[in-house]
């Protein structure tokens, strides 16, 4: 079977491009007219160079896989079948992108491929957490209770990482401006005034010696702080790509005052979430925690879930596992435990799950209201050494005039 490229118009009149797999430029043109697709041109990819070839430019994100699973889930409910589902799928999707990947899709489920292998194909979009779930769904026959639950998920993380976000974007703008507006003091406006003191002969106070000696070297050595700044940011990118270095600078994230704390409960939240849903959808326990390991940005908590897997594979229960590391709370150990010893792991996973969420959402609430305080006291200092530095040599210039 070959690979062609094509351009064709769909059924609102608009030209598409993709690649489709047929025996022929014959077979290929009678696919895309069953998929609503008039054939402009079709040609072998085998002809066509590396220049001539499309790309596609911006990814799926994760609402947009939401959308896709809530909409594709009540059209299989409604008795549609599953090809004809991604038919219109393609239509529907608004995102580019997902569109394009989903008519690859159809091409694949037509030919005979199961639904969880032609997502594989595509790890970018759809994830092994996504895959699983499809997988357990089409082994169950339940593929459209998969899909909401995944739709969920996905909505429920959406949402919580938009949180997490949004507070700490905030701060981040205020600081940054901060810096900026203080870069722009020392280089711009404080030379003129130190000029002025200079040529005045007073004796400077320390305050406004230590802005003379900050003012001198932004000016003098701007080359270097640039040099210097990159080659620092060059250093730690080049050190987190490393396996230890993402392992070191997560870890020390998760030290971090207050906002560590978040994160520990944020990624408790998503392993947890990741794990009863594996879990509901009876995904083998050692597969689950896999999956969910692979969900985790965090690289800690990964390598925690990752030997958890292990222990289990040979024998050993997850709470027993969980009480070697003191990233997991003992609340957590012990839920799993009572889950573990009824026979109802996933209730209590779901519980753990709706806990952490709730404290995530108090401890954003709480980080926000704090951070404001802590951001005016630093503003406030900014401005008083600003202040104490060319204030007080005014002072001295004007009663040395009186």
């Amino acid at each position: 079977m070959a690979e062609y490229i094509y351009r064709a118009r769909n059924r609102q009149g608009n030209v598409t491009k993709g690649t489709i797999k047929a025996n022929s430029e014959e077979d290929a043109s009678l696919i895309l007219s069953k998929h609503g697709l008039a054939p402009i041109e079709i040609k072998s990819s085998k002809s066509v160079s590396l220049f001539q070839k499309e790309f596609h430019f911006g990814g799926v994100k994760i609402k947009d896989l939401a959308i896709f699973s809530r909409e594709f889930a009540t059209m299989i409910e409604a008795g549609i079948p599953i090809l004809q589902g991604l038919r219109i799928m393609v239509i529907q999707t608004e995102n580019p992108r997902l569109s394009d990947i989903l008519r690859e899709i159809s091409y694949d489920v037509e030919s005979g491929e199961s639904l969880s292998d032609s997502l594989e194909k595509y790890p970018n979009v759809f994830n092994d957490f996504f895959i699983s779930m499809i997988r357990s769904g089409e082994q169950s026959g339940r593929i459209s209770e998969v899909l909401n639950i995944l739709a969920d998920y996905q909505e429920n993380a959406n949402e919580l990482m938009g949180k997490a976000k949004s507070a700490m974007i905030y701060p981040i703008f205020v600081i940054t401006a901060m810096i900026l507006v203080g870069i722009v003091v020392m280089v711009f406006v404080v030379p003129q005034l130190m000029g002025l003191f200079t040529q005045a002969g007073l004796k400077l106070p320390l305050p406004t010696r230590i802005l003379m000696g900050i003012s001198g070297f932004l000016v003098n050595y701007w080359w270097f702080v640039i040099i210097f700044v990159s080659l620092a940011v060059y250093m730690i990118l080049s050190y987190m790509k490393t396996p230890e270095g993402r392992y070191n600078i997560h870890a020390m994230l998760l030290k971090i005052p207050v906002a560590g704390i978040l994160l520990r409960k944020l990624y408790l939240a998503q392993f947890s979430r990741a794990f009863q849903v594996l879990i509901t959808s009876e995904v083998p326990v050692v597969q689950a925690l896999m999956v969910s390991r692979d969900v985790m940005v965090n690289r800690v908590y990964r390598a925690i879930i990752s030997n958890t897997a292990e222990e289990v594979k040979n024998g050993a229960t997850i709470s027993g596992t969980f009480e070697k590391y003191p990233e997991i709370p003992l609340m957590v150990t012990q839920m799993v435990a009572i889950g573990e010893n009824t026979g109802e792991l996933g209730k209590s996973f779901n519980s753990i799950t709706t806990f952490y969420e709730r404290e995530v959402n108090d401890a954003i609430r709480n980080l926000t209201q704090l951070i404001e305080p802590v951001i005016i006291i630093l503003l406030a200092a900014g401005v008083v050494v600003i202040l104490l530095g060319v204030l007080m040599p005014i002072y001295q210039l004007a009663n040395s005039i009186a």
